[in-house]
């Protein structure tokens, strides 16, 4: 993962208020909400909300997590980090159940991690099936989305590129 910068407070200014698109010009804007991945082993295919700081130089930007905190506990960690770890906040896709094999996301240890359903259970309940650690845990529905890639500039689901 890149150098751990020092916790950075966003300031007094209300982001809501800004009208920026998240991207611009191929750079997310300050303000907008992005998922950040990391390469560190044990974080593969996860990913974890975040703010955009500020652009800090060609594909480089300073965001500040919403959930990871500093070792000490005392503010929202905030890191380097560049255009091949960050996207947008994918956008919502309602599902009212999901079916054995959907490719999803589960929301564990303050990170979406990609997965797959492996088994429906009652009551809204899944088995999820991680394919990086081969084990399965179970989630409830609430604690999963439709797994999106961002591609090109634009969200795809996975399973819609093989119709």
């Amino acid at each position: 993962m890149p150098e751990t910068l020092p916790p950075s407070p966003l300031g007094e200014e209300s982001m809501e208020e800004e009208n920026d698109p998240i991207v611009s010009d191929g750079y997310f804007t300050k303000g907008a909400l992005v998922e950040v991945s990391s390469d560190e082993e044990g974080f593969h295919g996860s990913w974890f909300a975040a703010t955009v700081v500020k652009s800090v130089g060609k594909d480089r930007f300073l965001i500040e997590y919403k959930c990871l905190r500093t070792e000490d506990d005392s503010a929202f960690l905030s890191e380097e980090v560049d255009n091949m770890h960050i996207r947008p906040h994918p956008p919502e896709n309602v599902v009212d159940c999901f079916k054995k094999l959907d490719e999803v996301d589960a929301l564990h240890n303050d990170g979406w991690w990609v997965g797959v359903v492996s088994k429906v259970l009652r009551g809204s309940r899944y088995i999820v099936y991680f394919r990086e650690t081969c084990e399965e845990l179970e989630y409830h529905h609430s604690e999963l989305r439709l797994h999106q890639d961002w591609i090109d500039g634009k969200w795809v689901i996975p399973s819609q590129l093989i119709n």
